[in-house]
């Protein structure tokens, strides 16, 4: 299968970062999805039907990413999911691993998505 084949749902509440990372991914050939909180991600998620990776924020408004990750889990157990912080007020790092333990396939922090995310995604999704 093509990468340009491979379907991306990029949720964040952001829409300067949402644009950047869109921006990224079709640079690759990538098609990429937007949801603008966890709650429209998981109604988006249905609608399209056919996404290979789920790219999420963790702090977002009526539904976060982690939130986000636990509701998927419940219907879809493969769908590959990388969550995104930049720390936030809580200064989130995953250090303990919370962000797989709840089902993503891999955390990444946000002043790393232009150095990391490409190639992030080449290896869960290729």
């Amino acid at each position: 299968m093509r990468e340009s084949e491979k379907n991306i749902l990029l949720i964040d509440d952001s829409a300067s970062i949402r644009m950047f990372i869109r921006g990224l991914l079709e640079d690759e050939n990538y098609n990429v999805y937007e949801a603008i909180n966890g709650e429209d991600g998981l109604v988006k998620f249905k609608e399209l039907g056919n996404i290979d990776l789920v790219i999420t924020d963790i702090y977002m408004p009526k539904k976060s990413g982690l939130e986000f990750v636990v509701d998927l889990r419940e219907k879809d157990k493969q769908t590959k999911v990388i969550v995104l912080s930049d720390g936030g007020q809580y200064n989130f790092s995953n250090e303990l691993g919370v962000v797989e333990a709840l089902g993503a396939t891999t955390f990444l922090k946000k002043d790393l998505i232009k150095d990391e995310l490409i190639s992030k995604v080449k290896e869960i999704i290729s």
